[in-house]
């Protein structure tokens, strides 16, 4: 189903008034792009730790938004678009708990290593959300092949990266949730086969030069992903045969590929990373303890993202550390309420995405293929933070959470639309 190009057009605003929305826009495009520097950082000059780098791609961004505001207010353009706040609702909830708790930690307690930038950049999912929805439909889908052309170079970059490295040290940790999902885009987005299959290959191949548990992880995420929203709607639609008879073959290369990880899972000291369990499971405990103590709602976010680790010396900062899972800091900060957030958080844009753009019949629609990714990125996001404290790093959170925002503001675009459908077809039969 295309996408309607004239509905909302930029010349039925004021000119100016278009101009300076539409530059806005791009500006917040070139924040996400400096994001994606900052957390690939190719030079490997910290640009991360850096005090003059590491948030600026959340001011840029966030300078966008608030001039896309102003000229909204100034040049009077009040065209009625789908807002994202009630979807995101549970997240911006989450947000304030973890802002509050890191404001009083930092201000109150003089404790420098807060959550506070964990909760701050919980926003880059409205704020993201809110500029793609406000974009007019082509600059809208411009805004999102932009934004995944910028992904794709980056992964080039990573790739040679990890090839020149591999086998003699670890380089770009934390970045599993970015690069295998762009196989999903590879496939719905390209046309010509042979180019289609390449990109998808090469970006699963990510699974293995990350040589991490992670990246292996997400690797499979991303191939489980094809099958069930790719292929198997495509076979869903041939006769009964074709169907039993790619069902064969999908069960045999299942129980191959079941074959092989339990061989790989029983030789894992052959073949797969440690994963560091020594460190790990110190600090998993100390963070359940943590959450047993106080249920319902952790510290209340009031405690150190990163402390002193005491088991053995690491050689790392200063054994200062993160507990290395955002999943477990939230159960240990934030109890059962945290927890509640951050799943209701999920679920919702779970329950929207599957009702909308995920759904079969929008297979065709132009800004499909980019949801399709962002939702395989999103999901592996979830498996990435559950083992890596991705929320307390300021550059790849921003992009965790502008691929969520994105991914709302599509699907919520598509409900538009087909609301939109459903009233036309209720008017014909009147």
């Amino acid at each position: 189903m295309a996408v309607n190009m004239q509905a909302g057009s930029i010349g039925q605003i004021p000119r100016a008034g278009g101009a300076m929305l539409v530059m806005t826009d791009y500006v917040f495009l070139i924040a996400l792009g400096l994001a994606m520097l900052v957390a690939v950082d190719p030079f490997e000059v910290d640009l991360e730790r850096r005090i003059q780098t590491k948030h600026l791609p959340m001011l840029l961004a966030l300078s966008s938004l608030i001039l896309a505001m102003v000229g909204a207010r100034i040049f009077r353009w009040q065209q009625k678009r789908p807002s994202s706040l009630p979807v995101l609702a549970p997240l911006l909830l989450l947000a304030a708990f973890v802002i509050t708790g890191g404001l009083y930690a930092r201000v109150q307690l003089g404790i420098q290593n807060s959550f506070l930038v964990a909760g701050l950049y919980m926003l880059a999912a409205p704020m993201a959300a809110a500029v793609l929805l406000r974009c007019e439909p082509l600059v809208r889908v411009r805004m999102l092949h932009a934004y995944f052309v910028m992904l794709i170079a980056a992964g080039v970059v990573v790739f040679a990266g990890l090839a020149a490295n591999y086998g003699v040290r670890q380089v770009y940790h934390e970045l599993e949730y970015l690069f295998p999902p762009l196989a999903v885009l590879c496939a719905f987005l390209i046309k010509r086969a042979w180019l289609r299959w390449t990109g998808v290959l090469f970006f699963l191949l990510f699974a293995v030069m990350f040589k991490k548990n992670t990246g292996y992880i997400t690797g499979l995420l991303a191939a489980a992903y094809l099958v069930a929203f790719y292929f198997w709607p495509q076979w869903s639609r041939h006769d009964a045969l074709r169907r039993l008879t790619k069902a064969h073959w999908l069960l045999i290369g299942t129980m191959t590929l079941a074959v092989l990880a339990a061989y790989v899972i029983a030789n894992r000291d052959q073949y797969l990373p440690s994963g560091n369990p020594a460190y790990r499971m110190v600090t998993y405990e100390a963070a359940w303890r943590r959450f047993q103590d106080s249920p319902l709602i952790g510290t209340g976010f009031a405690g150190a993202a990163s402390e002193k680790f005491t088991a053995f010396d690491t050689g790392v900062g200063n054994n200062v550390l993160p507990s290395h899972s955002d999943i477990l800091d939230i159960f240990a900060h934030g109890g059962l309420l945290g927890v509640s957030l951050w799943l209701w958080a999920l679920l919702r844009v779970a329950r929207l995405t599957l009702g909308t753009v995920l759904r079969a019949r929008w297979r065709s629609h132009v800004l499909t293929p980019y949801a399709h990714a962002l939702a395989c990125m999103s999901l592996a996001g979830v498996l990435t933070y559950a083992f890596n404290p991705i929320m307390l790093q300021p550059a790849k959170s921003l992009l965790l959470w502008g691929s969520l925002g994105f991914l709302v503001a599509i699907a919520l675009t598509i409900r538009q639309e087909q609301k939109a459908e459903n009233q036309n077809r209720l008017g014909g039969r009147a």
